[in-house]
C-alpha cells in the first residue's frame, strides 16, 4: 500500500519504526523494528485469501541474512513530519529507524515501547502532565543519548509557536496562494500546540510535558523523534532549548529541508536498523544498527528494491528477486500470486481509504454547485463492483471520511450524494450558469468544464477508477482527463498541482490525525492541499481535542465529516483492499493497516534451508 499518503501529524509517528524487505538467495541471519500513522479510532475487518502453502520451519539459519521488499513508491525523506514530505513510502523505512515512546499495534492500540522507555506516566490530569523516562542505554547510532533535546525538538517544530516567517518590515511572508509561510513547515500542530512546556531533569532522560489544556490523543505525541543534536549542529545553534527567535529560524531552516533524501551524517537511527545507502531509482538498504541497545532484529539487511510497476511484482517474487511485496491489489494480481508455489498471499480490508480531493483554487471547482455536481456523477458503486468485489465480496462504498464501516462510530455522512444521479448533476451545473454545447460538454463564459484527474503512475486500479469517472461524468457535461505522474504524491500533491486528485489517506490510531488535513493552513493544516477553509473546522477540532469521552469525540468528528460534505471538497470512495504476499522462506510477516507490512520487520526471520 505504498501508493498512499500518510496522515502526518507529528503526534503519532512512532509506534515502532520498521522496514520491509525481501530475502536474497544466499542468506541466513536476524534483525527488525516498527512505526505508526494517524487517523480514525476504528477496527479493521480482515478477509484473508487462503495461503498457497503451509508455513515453513521457523528455525533461523546461521550466517548473514538479507530480505528484499518490492517498493512501489520510493523513499524521499527522513522527516515524515514535514508537510511536504509525509509519505507512506517513508513510513515503511522509518518504522525501523526512528524512536519514540509508544508502539502502535495492528489493533490500533498503543503500547509503551519498553525497550526505549522505563516508563510513560500521566501524573496529573488538572493540569495534564505526562512524564517520560527514557532508558539510560537508549542512544542514537552515533552514540549520542536519546532524550530531552529530541523530545524538545519534536515539540518546538510542531507546536506552531514559532509563528510565521517575517519580511524586513515585520509583515508575514506569503506563499503563492497568499497564505503566511510558517517558520516550521510542519504537517500539523495538533496536540503539540496544547503543550505549554517540555522540561527535563539534569540527566536529560526524564522529560515532563505540561499541557495548557487537556489533549485526549496524548499517547500519539513524540513519535518518530529526530536527532536534535544533528539539527543543532547543522543549524549552528548550540542549545535548541534556549534558542532565540533568530536561532529558531535557523533550526527550522534545517528541519524543513535537511532531511530530504539521504545523508548518513544526518539520518541517524534510534531503532533496529539504519540506512546504509540510498540509490534513487534503484534501492535503499537498511543494515543493523550496531548501537541499538535492545533485542537485535533477526535479519541482517533489508533491501527496498524499486519496483514501481505493481504488475511486475508477482514475477519478481516468483523469481526470488524479492521476498515481500504489498502492491495495490487487483483480481489478476491476486490470482497470479495464488498460483505461485511457496508464496503466502492475503487480502485485508484496511484503514486506508481512496478518495477524490477537489482543488478550490480551480475556477470551476471554486463553485460549490460544480463540486456537488461532480460528486453526483462519480460511479463509486461501479468502482467497487468492478475493482473490489472480485477481491472481497463484502467490499462496499465508503460514506465517511473519518470512520470505517466496522467502527461503532461510523455514520453515513454523504446523504443525497451517496449515489450517482446524472440528471441532478446536470441540474446543478445549470444552476451554476453552465450550458451544454453540441459536443455534450458544459461551458460557462466561453470556458469548457475541463478538469484534470491527477494520480500517481503506474497504478492500473487508479487508472481504471479515473476511466470509469470520466465516462460517467461525461454524461453530466464534464470534460475530464486522466492526468498521471510518477511523482504525483511526492511532488504535485503538496504543491496543489491538480484540479482533482485521486489518492489514499493512511489512517492511524488517533482521531486528531485528521486535523492537519481539514484545518486551514493558517491553523495548522499542513496537509490541506485543496485550499479549503471553514472556520467551523477549528471550533469542532478544538472541542474534540479536549474531550476524553470516546462517543462525544466521535460525534464531533462526525460533525466535521458532515461539514466536509456540506462544502463537498473531498469525496470518499472505498476502503482499499490491502494485499500482502511473501515467500515462505520468510517468517513473521504480519499485516498492519496503518504502519504497513514493515511495522514488525525486526521480528522477520528466515526459515531453515
Amino acid at each position: 500500500m505504498e501508493d498512499s499518503v500518510k496522515k502526518t501529524k507529528r503526534s503519532i509517528k512512532l509506534a515502532t519504526v520498521l522496514a520491509a524487505g525481501a530475502l536474497l538467495a544466499t542468506a541466513c541471519g536476524s534483525k527488525s523494528s516498527s512505526t505508526t500513522t494517524a487517523a480514525p479510532e476504528s477496527t479493521t475487518a480482515n478477509t484473508e485469501a487462503a495461503p498457497t502453502t503451509a508455513a515453513p520451519d521457523t528455525t533461523v539459519p546461521a550466517g548473514p541474512t538479507s530480505v528484499t521488499y518490492a517498493a512501489e513508491q520510493e523513499y524521499t525523506s527522513y522527516n515524515n513530519g514535514a508537510a511536504d514530505q509525509g509519505l507512506f513510502a517513508n513510513t515503511l523505512v522509518l518504522n525501523m529507524t526512528l524512536p519514540g515512546p509508544w508502539l502502535a499495534l495492528p489493533d490500533n492500540t498503543f503500547k509503551v515501547w519498553d525497550e526505549m522507555m522505563d516508563s510513560v506516566t500521566l501524573t496529573s490530569t488538572s493540569p495534564q502532565v505526562v512524564e517520560y523516562k527514557v532508558k539510560e542505554a537508549a542512544v542514537w547510532s552515533d552514540g549520542a543519548p536519546i532524550g530531552c533535546d529530541d523530545f524538545y525538538l519534536a515539540w518546538l517544530s510542531s507546536n506552531g509557536k514559532a509563528g510565521n516567517r517575517k519580511k524586513a518590515d515585520g509583515t508575514d511572508e506569503l506563499d503563492a496562494d497568499g497564505n503566511p509561510i510558517p517558520v516550521f513547515n510542519t504537517a500539523g500542530t495538533t496536540g503539540y500546540d496544547q503543550v505549554a512546556s517540555v522540561t527535563c531533569d539534569a540527566t536529560g532522560k526524564v522529560i515532563t510535558a505540561t499541557f495548557d489544556t487537556p489533549f485526549a490523543d496524548w499517547k500519539g505525541l513524540f513519535g518518530g523523534l529526530l536527532p536534535a543534536h544533528v539539527v543543532a549542529a547543522k543549524s549552528g545553534v548550540a542549545d535548541i532549548k534556549t534558542a532565540t527567535p533568530e536561532d529558531i529560524v535557523k533550526v527550522a531552516d534545517f528541519w524543513n529541508t535537511g532531511f530530504v533524501g539521504f545523508n548518513a551524517d544526518v539520518a541517524l537511527s534510534g531503532g533496529w536498523y539504519k540506512i546504509s545507502e540510498f540509490n534513487p531509482g534503484k534501492n535503499l538498504i537498511l543494515v543493523k544498527n550496531e548501537k541499538f541497545w535492545g533485542k537485535p532484529a533477526n535479519i541482517d539487511q533489508i533491501v527496498f528494491l524499486a519496483v514501481p510497476d505493481a504488475t511486475a511484482q508477482p514475477q519478481a517474487l516468483e523469481n526470488g528477486d524479492v521476498q515481500v511485496i504489498s502492491p495495490q491489489p487487483n483480481p489478476d494480481l491476486l490470482a497470479q500470486l495464488q498460483a505461485i508455489t511457496g508464496v503466502t498471499a492475503s487480502v485485508n480490508s484496511g484503514l486506508t481509504y481512496e478518495h477524490y480531493d477537489m482543488n478550490l483554487k480551480n475556477e470551476h471547482l471554486a463553485d460549490l454547485k460544480v463540486r456537488q455536481a461532480f460528486a453526483l456523477c462519480v460511479p463509486r458503486q461501479e468502482m467497487v463492483d468492478t475493482l473490489l468485489k472480485p477481491l472481497n465480496d463484502k467490499a462496499g462504498v465508503l460514506n465517511s471520511r473519518i470512520f470505517i464501516p466496522t467502527s461503532p462510530f461510523y455514520k453515513d455522512n454523504l446523504g443525497e450524494f451517496a449515489n450517482v444521479d446524472i440528471e441532478k448533476s446536470k441540474a446543478l451545473l445549470a444552476e451554476a450558469g453552465y450550458t451544454v454545447g453540441s459536443d455534450g460538454i458544459a461551458e460557462k463564459g466561453g470556458k469548457k468544464l475541463s478538469l484534470r484527474l491527477g494520480r500517481r503512475d503506474p497504478n492500473p486500479r487508479r487508472q481504471k477508477e479515473n476511466e470509469l469517472t470520466i465516462e460517467s461524468c461525461k454524461q453530466a457535461g464534464f470534460d475530464l482527463t486522466d492526468d498521471p505522474a510518477e511523482k504525483f504524491n511526492a511532488e504535485r500533491l503538496p504543491a496543489s498541482d491538480y484540479d482533482i486528485a485521486l489518492f489514499a489517506w493512511v489512517s492511524g490510531s488517533t482521531l486528531s490525525g485528521n486535523n492537519s488535513i481539514y484545518l486551514a493552513p493558517a491553523d495548522g493544516g499542513g496537509q490541506n492541499w485543496n485550499n479549503w477553509s471553514n472556520p467551523q473546522v477549528k471550533v469542532l477540532m478544538d472541542q474534540a481535542n479536549v474531550e476524553f469521552d470516546d462517543a462525544k469525540r466521535a460525534d464531533l468528528y462526525n460533525q466535521l465529516d458532515a461539514l466536509v460534505t456540506a462544502d463537498m471538497v473531498t469525496i470518499p470512495l472505498f476502503q482499499l483492499q490491502e494485499l500482502v504476499a511473501y515467500s515462505n522462506t520468510v517468517t513473521g510477516v504480519v499485516y498492519h493497516g496503518n504502519a504497513g507490512v514493515t511495522w514488525n520487520a525486526n521480528e522477520w526471520a528466515l526459515a531453515a534451508s
